[in-house]
């Protein structure tokens, strides 16, 4: 029976190896192991933490082996991960232990002389831990955060460019850190007092967040879908930053909505909570089985004012014009990489390029869609320029007849002001629970 390090190394070799997603993997490895609930708990850990801290792992290993990490086996470097991870970061493991472990679960991956090589290195660094230090800030600041805080370099690059050293680190070093889990109210089956109160019922710890009236931050809980308040539909899992979305575009309880990118659910199904059901609510997702979990969602929450269509937000079209209409565009997710770390590793700046063409077309057609005073919501999860306001400025300048929401107030009404940027929101990941997340909010003029 495979055991936790041995399950851990083979998520951390899917991730880092084959580009895999960290949430598929953990789920679909941990559906399949017969782990009790603390060594899933440990599994998960090592997954996502050797993932998070890759750079600093390789950092450290390189000064300590006698071959480079990029040319080491693909087993071997990733054994070596699992093993200065636990060594490094996890206080509560004795090191000794943590090498022996890791040696034992690379034995059904490595040969004879790999697992020689992995033990030394592995010892050869618990000898010389007090030895392990970066490129000094003073000197090379981006190199410094590169291997300090495990970001890749063009980010760093970039974060010091349009941010500064000291923001530069902040924003890393929150992406590292482990993401709370929101949950959303339902408050058409519920309110937040009383739903923590079913919570805490079910053994859970639960606070409310003040920014989002119906945000909770779970501290400590059993697994969420076993939960009976989830089962029943009293929440639904949300980021904080995303809930923003749907009170700024304020939906009312007759109006026409179209969510042109919908999957998963989480903003659509908030935007018909906030219309109290009412009016008509249409989820668009070029993917059937991402609709089908929206219908899921909906089915659960009691939510039943959603159409679903499969088609694409750029090519899809309706017979009467919308009231409302939310572009949640398809972007390079680098605002929630401490939910998912592996992206900063997949994404590249290229990638930004072929985004911006589908998040132009996307806006292009959502404003053929939206009737004569109607609004629009353009937002992503990420805080690059290329993709959220230099879009903006780029359909502005196509299209004369929509004006730029300013977003002051309501910047000040959330007590966001400091993310106000040209009358958007750039929200950047920081210390209270947000992730890095883009909202814009346009309306179209009666010419």
């Amino acid at each position: 029976m495979k055991n936790a390090r041995v399950i851990a190394l083979e998520g951390i070799y899917k991730i880092n190896e084959e580009d895999a997603f960290s949430n598929l993997v953990v789920n679909t490895l941990l559906n399949k192991s017969n782990l009790d609930k603390r060594d899933r708990s440990l599994a998960t850990q090592l997954i996502y933490g050797v993932i998070r801290r890759r750079n600093t792992l390789d950092w450290i290993i390189n000064k300590f082996a006698s071959r480079q990490v990029k040319k080491m086996t693909p087993w071997v470097r990733n054994s070596l991960r699992l093993g200065v991870y636990q060594v490094y970061y996890l206080d509560k493991i004795p090191a000794p232990v943590a090498v022996n472990e890791t040696v034992e679960a690379a034995k059904s991956k490595c040969n004879r002389g790999a697992i020689k090589f992995i033990n030394g290195v592995l010892r050869n660094i618990i000898r010389n831990l007090d030895k392990i230090n970066y490129p000094k800030l003073e000197k090379d600041p981006v190199q410094h955060i590169r291997y300090k805080y495990s970001q890749p370099q063009w980010l760093v690059e970039r974060w010091v460019k349009n941010h500064g050293i000291d923001k530069a680190i902040e924003i890393a070093n929150n992406l590292n850190k482990i993401p709370a889990t929101v949950i959303r109210t339902n408050t058409l089956k519920t309110n937040r007092d009383s739903l923590i109160q079913s919570l805490v019922e079910d053994q859970v710890t639960a606070e409310p967040i003040a920014l989002v009236p119906e945000a909770i931050n779970l501290i400590k809980y059993p697994s969420i879908d076993r939960l009976k308040s989830f089962e029943e539909g009293k929440f639904q899992v949300q980021g904080l930053a995303s809930m923003l979305v749907a009170h700024i575009l304020a939906p009312e309880a007759d109006d026409r909505v179209v969510d042109l990118c919908s999957a998963p659910g989480g903003k659509t199904t908030h935007i018909s909570q906030l219309m109290n059901n009412g009016g008509q609510v249409y989820a668009v997702d070029v993917h059937q089985h991402k609709l089908e979990l929206i219908h899921e969602n909906c089915t659960r929450l009691g939510i039943t004012n959603v159409e679903t269509i499969c088609s694409d937000g750029r090519e899809v079209s309706f017979t009467e014009k919308i009231d409302k209409l939310l572009v949640d565009a398809p972007c390079s997710g680098l605002g929630i990489m401490a939910k998912k770390p592996e992206i900063r590793w997949q994404k590249k700046p290229q990638d930004l390029l072929e985004l911006q063409q589908l998040q132009a077309e996307l806006l292009e057609n959502g404003a053929k869609l939206l009737k004569a005073g109607g609004v629009l919501i353009y937002s992503t999860c990420t805080f690059t320029d290329e993709e959220n306001i230099d879009i903006i400025k780029g359909f502005l300048e196509k299209h004369d007849n929509f004006k730029l929401v300013d977003l002051s107030q309501t910047a000040q009404s959330f007590g966001l002001t400091e993310y106000l940027t040209e009358r958007t929101l750039q929200l950047l990941p920081d210390d209270n629970l947000i992730e890095g997340f883009f909202i814009a909010k346009l309306v179209k003029s009666s010419r």
